[in-house]
């Protein structure tokens, strides 16, 4: 039964106990006899002790569960495939191992004022030398159940949690799959879809195709290079959709692939990625047919299928990788800088940066100079920090007949792109155009690009002793 019909039961239970005034009038005289020594000896309907519980079976409105149990673990007695958290069964055995009830009406006849001529539901519990059958009927007015004990003619008020812990079916004791939780490192993504097929990868060594490592991400092309460059955060992004997705409402645990549409996925998203202890691994999401705003899924190689929302899929089958694309317009390997030349207002300088040799105490340094004269190390760094966090509003097209402001050229250990040009060209009142090599275009903002310039200043020129 699934959980909404549940709740549809328990509502009508509630709807009973409304009219519990009425039913403590009318029930059996034998109940209202009981004596106050009677109400308080407790008696106990147990099976047994819970280390020697070997079955368990109750057909909760139509759920029909059984339970065996195989050198300490409960199994699904009709499907040894079934996976059933152990966990979750532990609650219904040990209620079944301690049931008790506060009061015993003895020699009934009318069962169906107990709602026990035609039990809400039946529990079995057994050991190896003993089996109870407990129907189920109505609440009793102090909200416990009355339970009837191997068609016997007694009828229980139980006090303890058995029948409202048996309120469950197998979707409820299921061992739900998750996707790998010691991913240490996503290293690549692929998708196929009718939407088109993409694979993006983590490269290590970045550099080799890129100005910079700072952008590990790549879309690779079809013969399997990497042919664009992507922004980090926005990576990640896209595949945590898939790292992150919760598998929590297993809509069937043998699903049919003609139910859920899929025998033929209409997406298959591929994560690689490496754990926590550096090996690698992968893993693979199946997406069949939408339900409303709800899509089925499946791991690979798994039979079981959940529900998920649908915006998952979408976002995976349709990125925007234009927008992906990363808007630092000075993408350099800072620890392999050489020098930097500036075109400030005229003039031109060039700063060579050097580092230190370490010591035994001490950790090596960049230091910097313009011709013979050292610079403030401090000034220059800081700078340089500027320089790597300048983040475009947008990309853009090359534009003609702009005059050019000033211009950065970073000489750095690179095979690939040993020089790396930036021209700041007027645009328009908001922005500069940023020119990388002629290669990449972006809108920058006046305001953070003259920032850089006024900065630039301040350890490029050598103000004069006071």
């Amino acid at each position: 039964m699934k959980r909404g019909a549940r709740l549809a039961v328990l509502l009508a239970a509630l709807a009973v106990l409304v009219g519990a005034w009425y039913l403590a009038e009318t029930l059996s005289d034998r109940e209202q006899a009981v004596t106050a020594e009677e109400a308080h000896e407790h008696t106990d309907i147990s099976v047994g002790p819970e280390d020697d519980l070997t079955a368990l079976a109750w057909d909760y409105f139509g759920d029909a569960v059984s339970l065996k149990r195989q050198d300490g673990a409960w199994t699904n007695a009709n499907d040894a495939d079934c996976p059933i958290d152990q966990a979750k069964v532990a609650p219904l055995a040990e209620a079944a191992a301690n049931a008790e009830a506060e009061t015993a009406i003895t020699d009934v006849t009318d069962f169906d004022q107990y709602g026990l001529a035609d039990p809400a539901f039946t529990i079995v519990a057994a050991t190896a030398d003993k089996v109870n059958t407990y129907d189920v009927g109505n609440p009793s007015p102090n909200g416990a159940y009355y339970i009837r004990v191997n068609g016997e003619d007694t009828v229980y008020v139980e006090g303890t949690m058995l029948a409202q812990t048996f309120q469950t079916g197998i979707d409820d004791i299921l061992a739900l799959e998750t996707t790998p939780q010691d991913v240490a490192q996503v290293t690549s993504l692929a998708v196929q879809s009718g939407a088109g097929d993409y694979e993006l990868r983590y490269l290590d060594d970045a550099e080799a195709v890129w100005y910079t490592d700072a952008d590990p991400w790549f879309l690779l092309d079809e013969s399997g290079e990497p042919v664009m460059p992507l922004d980090t955060e926005k990576t990640a992004a896209l595949y945590e959709m898939a790292t992150n997705i919760q598998l929590t409402q297993c809509e069937s645990w043998d699903g049919s692939e003609a139910d859920y549409g899929l025998g033929a996925p209409q997406g298959t998203v591929q994560v690689g990625y490496r754990s926590d202890g550096g090996e690698q691994g992968s893993f693979t999401l199946e997406f069949g047919a939408y339900d409303g705003a709800d899509v089925f899924v499946r791991l690979g190689g798994s039979k079981m299928v959940y529900r998920v929302a649908g915006t998952v899929l979408d976002g995976l089958m349709y990125p925007d990788f234009a927008a992906m694309r990363p808007l630092r317009p000075c993408p350099l390997d800072w620890d392999k800088l050489e020098s930097v030349t500036l075109q400030l207002d005229g003039e031109t300088y060039e700063v060579i940066r050097s580092v230190s040799a370490p010591t035994a105490d001490e950790e090596p340094e960049d230091i910097f100079t313009l011709g013979d004269r050292s610079l403030d190390a401090a000034l220059v760094s800081a700078w340089l920090r500027q320089t790597a966090e300048l983040t475009a509003d947008s990309r853009t097209d090359p534009a003609d007949g702009r005059g050019e402001l000033f211009t950065l050229t970073f000489r750095q250990e690179n095979e690939q792109y040993p020089e790396v040009t930036v021209r700041f060209m007027a645009y328009d009142s908001v922005h500069y155009l940023c020119a990388v090599n002629e290669q990449e275009y972006y809108l920058v903002s006046r305001t953070g690009a003259d920032q850089l310039h006024d900065r630039a200043l301040e350890f490029l020129i050598e103000l004069p002793e006071e």
